[in-house]
């Protein structure tokens, strides 16, 4: 009993012809030649997965933060204050959205 465990895709496979391990060995003619120049780079490289995840993990998260701002907490009082604006009474505004092809009217209330 063989300790290598052979994994097949179908029925073809599984009867092992002569025809299919011919195919399979000229399936690709020629390596690309970026497999050439990336294979032996990789091949002594020492980042394995786990450590290429960490980094990842760790730079998208960092761009996360650093595109997140804080909120502005400036508030700038009226030297005279607007006669229709009062604090607490909401404000109406008629106005309009257009979305390509249509328009609708909107009512806006801003508190």
């Amino acid at each position: 009993m063989s300790r290598e465990k052979k994994y097949w895709k179908s029925e073809v496979e599984l009867s092992n012809s002569v025809d299919i391990t011919d195919l399979k060995h000229n399936e690709f003619q020629e390596k690309l030649p970026i497999d050439l120049e990336m294979s032996d780079e990789l091949v002594q490289s020492s980042t394995n997965r786990r450590d290429f995840l960490k980094y990842l993990g760790f730079s998208t998260s960092a761009a996360i933060l650093a595109s997140c701002e804080g909120p502005v907490h400036r508030s700038v009082p009226y030297v005279i204050q607007p006669e229709r604006i009062r604090p607490g009474i909401a404000n109406y505004y008629a106005t309009t959205m257009f979305d390509g092809y249509d328009a609708a009217n909107i009512l806006v209330k801003n508190t």
